[in-house]
């Protein structure tokens, strides 16, 4: 990856790379309430709740695409009111934060190269040739192989997982949220492409938030857990804390890690 192309450079004194503090929303009809967390610079954090738990929700009130109804969120060093952000501050967010949703979300028409190179043709100055180069080089990195100007329909759906993460880091985040990563995937599959986010965590130290209903990934990555339950979260710490909990929401999740 190259240097910075976000206009915001990361805040090396900041300690925490996305923070969630006392959200409640969205607006039209409050899913979420009182939600806090924490994801530490170059750290992780794994969220885990049942379908309709909220996760999806949480995700989208993070980045702004549904507005809360009260509550803060902290990105690399900077804290905006998620209630009333403002564009400018909504512009920074989704330049700080690489989202790879559920479905992939590939715009059909656009292909394999030119959705990964979007988001520097919308948020950037970068020239067309820097903008192939980067995002040629972060496709390698994900381990997509063939013919870059395949649509996504040519793609199998692990190749549409792996384009859609290449397309979140493009703009090197501060933190990057994964909504439900194995989904839809065998389980070959998604153990493929947790090896692929494990490796490239290492390599470039963002924080990572994961959003999942499956309970592995808080027994495969090193990190604080929450387990939220009709929008609340119900359970809050590591892994081994989760594990002596009495909470019986939090029991349901971590009782299932013979799955891990």
């Amino acid at each position: 990856m190259t240097g910075d192309t976000s206009g915001f450079p990361p805040n090396a004194a900041a300690a925490t790379a996305l923070g969630v503090d006392d959200v409640t929303g969205p607006r039209a009809a409050p899913v979420l309430r009182n939600v806090s967390l924490s994801v530490p610079r170059a750290g992780s954090h794994v969220v885990l709740g049942p379908m309709h738990s909220g996760k999806s929700t949480l995700l989208r009130l993070i980045v702004g695409l549904d507005r809360a109804v009260s509550g803060h969120v902290t990105i690399d060093g900077s804290t905006f009111d998620a209630a009333r952000a403002t564009e400018d501050q909504l512009r920074h967010v989704r330049r700080r934060v690489g989202v790879v949703f559920d479905s992939s979300a590939l715009v059909s028409r656009l292909t394999l190269l030119e959705n990964v190179t979007l988001p520097l043709a919308e948020q950037t100055t970068v020239r067309a040739d820097q903008a192939r180069e980067t995002a040629t080089g972060l496709l390698h990195d994900v381990g997509v192989a063939g013919d870059l100007e395949r649509t996504p329909d040519k793609l199998t759906r692990l190749d549409r997982r792996r384009a859609a993460l290449a397309r979140a880091l493009v703009l090197e985040p501060a933190v990057l949220i994964v909504d439900e990563p194995g989904n839809g995937l065998d389980p070959h599959a998604a153990a493929e492409l947790d090896e692929t986010m494990q490796a490239l965590h290492e390599r470039y130290r963002w924080g990572i938030l994961i959003c999942t209903q499956e309970v592995r990934y808080a027994f495969h990555w090193p990190s604080a857990v929450s387990v939220l339950a009709n929008g609340r979260i119900v359970g809050q710490g590591s892994l081994d804390e989760l594990l002596n909990s009495r909470h019986e929401a939090v029991r349901r999740f971590v009782d299932r890690r013979g799955a891990a």
